[in-house]
């Protein structure tokens, strides 16, 4: 009976200004090892893999038999069967051809001559229905033309006729770890090229954040009353997600949202960040358009997200007052609602040109007031228990 490999992977974010407006206004390889005596070419393949795979027996495939002499093909069957193979046992090359295009066997044993199709002609058709078909081939000339022929094609193994019960069943086996071996060092290809992907999918992402971070720090230093409101928010949302219990690719996309939730700010005049007195509308409307410049800035950077869409709505609120949708309630993101509360916690804490910043108990109160208003009760109870203040 043919053992079992394993592929093991080697040591590797009202028109006068107000406290409700929180806006600036209002390694390794891969091993094989072989339980049995048996070895294949293929067994010291090493690719880079952290994945394991375990090869399957043998017998989980299906060999085909193909001869139109009944009693060689019964005797070849057998002797296959006698080690565990699950065999099909065809008398012409048409009739395992019709079969093989409906399943898809791993093995197929032809015969050469047997009029009409040959087997290499069978075994053509068959590699182009499953280009990896391991095929073997059966023949009683054993002319050097033949065997040429097979190679070129690139079957698996050329037998003389009657071949030796032994020689059979390795050569079988032989094909079985071969494709095994070459079907896992693909997928261990494909895992590695996967993570491969995404690492560098990581990297591009922290340097893409990292540079719009240092905008947005820059951005805030526009005005003493905005040092470190970046970084705040994005702490903030970050501990909000861990409160409930996001996954960590959620904490980190609200991470990311809450340090860039701002940046469409860069769009909008320092005139009007700096304007003490009330916006008039059309200001205020250039304001509230940062929203929608972020989303511009960000949205050709494809790699962050969701953090794209928490941008957006941070601003939105769970009674539909919000902008730049006037989304409400569960049309609203929960990433986009924990860094719009979280953005407007840090807002409260904060002084402006035209206020005083609110201690804690002040600001709790506030959200208290305005809960399930602003934010959902789920979310502003959360802000609660993550609380982390000014960063």
């Amino acid at each position: 009976m043919v053992g079992r490999r394993t592929v093991v992977a080697a040591p590797q974010a009202m028109m006068s200004k107000c406290l409700l407006c929180f806006c600036p206004r209002p390694r390794g390889g891969v091993r094989v090892s072989e339980s049995s005596q048996s070895t294949s070419p293929l067994d010291d393949i090493v690719e880079p893999s952290d994945f394991k795979f375990e090869l399957p027996d043998s017998s989980e495939g299906v060999v085909f038999v193909v001869d139109n002499d009944r009693t060689s093909g019964t005797l070849n069957a057998g002797i296959l069967k006698g080690v565990g193979y699950k065999v099909r046992q065809f008398a012409t090359p048409q009739e395992a051809l019709d079969e093989l295009r409906r399943s898809r066997p791993t093995i197929l044993v032809t015969d050469f001559a047997m009029g009409g199709m040959s087997g290499l002609d069978l075994a053509q058709a068959a590699q182009e229905h499953d280009p990896d078909i391991a095929v073997i081939l059966l023949t009683g000339s054993g002319d050097e033309a033949t065997a040429q022929a097979a190679l070129r094609m690139g079957v698996s193994d050329y037998i003389k006729k009657p071949p030796e019960p032994e020689s059979l069943r390795r050569s079988v086996q032989r094909a079985f770890h071969k494709r095994a071996a070459e079907e896992h060092h693909r997928a261990a290809l494909v895992g590695w090229m996967k993570a491969e992907l995404e690492r560098r999918a990581q990297a591009l992402r922290e340097v893409t954040v990292g540079t719009l971070a240092s905008l947005a720090n820059a951005l805030d230093m526009r005005s003493p009353h905005f040092q470190g409101h970046s970084k705040a928010v994005s702490m903030q949302a970050a501990a909000i997600a861990h409160a409930l219990e996001a996954d960590e690719a959620e904490v980190e996309a609200v991470r990311i949202a809450g340090l860039l939730h701002d940046v469409g700010m860069m769009a909008v005049p320092d005139a009007l960040v700096h304007k003490p007195q009330s916006l008039t509308p059309e200001e205020f409307g250039v304001i509230r358009s940062h929203c929608d410049r972020g989303v511009e800035i960000l949205e050709p950077m494809k790699h962050l997200g969701r953090s794209i869409r928490y941008v957006h709505e941070h601003h939105e609120r769970w009674d539909g007052s919000g902008y730049p949708e006037g989304k409400k309630a569960d049309g609203i993101s929960f990433g986009g609602q924990i860094v719009g509360i979280s953005e407007a916690w840090i807002a409260i804490l904060e002084s402006r040109a035209y206020r005083s910043g609110q201690s804690r108990e002040e600001g709790l109160e506030i959200l208290e007031a305005k809960k399930g208003v602003w934010f959902s009760d789920e979310v502003t109870e959360a802000l609660r228990q993550a609380d982390i203040g000014m960063i």
